[in-house]
Formats: C-alpha cells, structure tokens, sequence
C-alpha cells in the first residue's frame, strides 16, 4: 500500500514537472468550429504573432489582445464563456492577439522547464509588445479583411497596449477602444508588493529610471513558490472555494479558475521591468511610466479622442474601479462610457457566470454605435 502510494505521487510529480501543457479546449465544437482559423503573422524583427480569427460578416473587425501571463483563451473558454463567439454570433469578425511567447504551455508555473518560446529579456512593453507585435496585428487584419479601422479591446495590461495604441501609434486605425479591467495608473500598493518580491532579480532603478539586469533572469513568473500552485491544483476540488485576487468568490466557475492558474504564459524580463517598476506606486506620483523614456501613460490619456468603452469590477484589487473611472474622467474622447460590475473581480469580467447577460451585451451595443 505505501510502496504504491509512493509510487502515483511520483507519477503526478513527474507529470506536473516533465510535461509541457499543451494549450487545449475542453469544448470540441471549438475546435472544429468552421468559421474559425489561425494564422501566424510576421514581425519586422523576425519573429512572430498568432491571431486566431472567428469570421464575421460586419463591416468593422475587432482585435482582443490578453492580459499580463495570459493567452487569447481567456476570450474564448468554452461554449459559455466566450466573449469571441457571443461576439461572432452576433456577426462580428473577431480576431483574437496572442503576443510573442504566449501560448497557455503553464510557465508561470513550470519555470525551471519553460525556456521553449525563445525569451528575449530585452523584449519590453512598448518597443516589443506595442510597436511591433500590436501594429503588426493591426496592420495584418486590416490587409486581410481590407478594413480602414478596427475596433481594439485589451484586459489588463492588453488595455494598457490599447490606451497606448491609441494615444501614440494611430487613432485613425481605429473605431473605438474597449478595456476591461484596466487601469492606466500606478498598481495599487498591496498588489505592488505581492508581485514585486524577486523583481530586482529582472530589473533595478537608477535614479527615475528602471533598466533589465544585464545578466538577470531572461523571463518572469509569478513570484510564489512552485509548489503553492501545484498545491492549490491538486487540492481544488476539496476546497469549498478557491478565490484569488483575480477571481471574486463565486462568480467564475472553479474550473476556469483552476485552468486559468494552469494556463498561464511566461512573459520577457524587460515587459516585466516595464510594468513594475513603471507602475511602482511610490515611484512616479501615482502615474504609469515607461521606466527608460519617462513617458507619461496616465498623463497622455488626454490625447484619446476615438470612442472608447470601458469596463471595470467593484472588487477588482489590481485594477480598482476607482482608477479606471479616472480614466475615463481623463480621455478627450466626446463618446465614451464607463460601468462598473458588483461581485466582480479581474478575470470574472471575461469568464463570470453571468457576463453573457451582464457584460457582453455592453460590449457588442458600444461596437454597434460605431461601426
């Protein structure tokens, strides 16, 4: 009995620690959904980008770039909790981004075997992830779909790209702007300190500004022990709820927590010096900054002017409804609406329950004004 139990816990270590997560759908109409395809598009720098595409009639596509260790599933978890399909149902050609070295293989969590996609420490938020990977997808779909404009819509920091995008790169590429969960400030001071525990390991300050450690970690995971994540994983159905900060009790289903957490992407030390040491609460005055050119995110907001939707949770600790509502207070845009959801934390704008009748609909009515 012992020798046998020793034997099924080094038969899951192994699994959990040797095994690459491959990156797929329980729902199998999703896979073989004929209205959907995948392609990969060229980088000026050599690399590469995927936009999975649901196709649609109306004239206008849109562009969802993913969060912060994210992939482009968190828009498309299943039959009930897809923001791309409740989209395309509705006739819209959705276009879903997944930025360079995100492909949902678990490197947050497998970190020691995780160096398969190439990482770069030098690939950052705005030079890397702005000024090549997003302008490549916006220019792509727009050659494919020979469209003028494109709506762009981003969580978390795939909302700080589209601000960016917005406020720097092209307004007249796009219709409107949607974000969810995404506040163009300093991170608040508890979140700061969770997540900032090793960052010296990828970055340091010198003076105003924050540089990638020369001889550093060439890639970023979530700052808690290994073992807590498989932990949590293995024990998640004895758990009578199993909440995070990204998560607000109930309202998104355990098992979308749970893949989620098992999903997650490794992302380029110099993204990850970007946005802790650009959004160090005690740094700038409360302000987002690029931490090399001293840019002022927060403080361009002003030169927003498109239509621009924006969406928040009241229990959302990394992005506070306070913020994003500041935000909206400072883009220059005349269109522009805000609301804020009860009972929903980061990721539950996407993936709750009930963000088909709630939040959807927001969504799909916004791009029906301007398209």
């Amino acid at each position: 009995m012992k020798k046998n139990k020793i034997f099924s816990i080094t038969i899951i270590a192994i699994m959990l620690f040797a095994t690459p997560i491959s990156f797929v759908s329980a729902d199998s109409n999703n896979l073989f959904s004929k209205n959907k395809e995948t392609f990969f598009a060229p980088t000026p720098d050599d690399f590469e980008i995927t936009l999975t595409r649901y196709v649609g009639d109306k004239a206008t596509p849109i562009i969802f770039i993913h969060g912060m260790g994210c992939n482009h599933w968190i828009y498309d978890v299943d039959k009930e909790h897809s923001l791309a399909r409740y989209l395309n149902n509705k006739g819209w050609d959705v276009w879903l981004l997944d930025l360079r070295t995100h492909d949902g293989d678990g490197d947050f969590i497998f970190s020691l075997l995780s160096d398969r996609e190439c990482i770069d420490r030098y690939w950052d938020f705005d030079n890397t992830l702005l000024k090549i990977d997003v302008v490549t997808a916006v220019d792509f779909v727009k050659n494919k779909t020979d469209s003028e404009k494109v709506f762009l819509s981003g969580h978390s920091y795939g909302g700080y790209l589209a601000y960016a995008y917005a406020m720097m790169i092209g307004e007249e590429n796009l219709s409107g702007v949607i974000t969810t969960g995404a506040a163009p400030y300093a991170n608040p001071p508890e979140v700061h300190e969770f997540f900032t525990k090793d960052r010296g390991d990828y970055g340091y300050f010198d003076g105003d500004y924050a540089y990638v450690e020369s001889d550093g970690k060439t890639a970023t995971y979530i700052n808690l022990p290994r073992v807590y994540y498989i932990f949590r994983a293995l024990l998640w159905g004895f758990s009578d709820h199993a909440s995070t900060m990204l998560f607000y009790e109930d309202t998104t289903p355990h098992y979308i927590q749970k893949r989620c957490m098992l999903h997650s992407d490794a992302e380029a030390a110099g993204v990850y010096v970007d946005m802790m040491f650009g959004k160090d609460p005690y740094e700038y005055n409360g302000f987002w900054f690029d931490p090399q050119t001293l840019y002022n995110y927060s403080g361009n907001l002003d030169k927003i002017t498109v239509p621009i939707l924006f969406i928040a949770g009241d229990e959302d600790p990394q992005d506070p409804a306070e913020d994003i509502f500041r935000a909206y207070e400072n883009v220059s845009s005349i269109d522009k609406e805000f609301y804020s959801f009860p009972e929903h934390s980061h990721m539950d704008l996407l993936m709750g329950d009930n963000v088909s009748d709630l939040i959807f609909p927001k969504i799909d009515a916004f791009m029906d004004a301007y398209n």
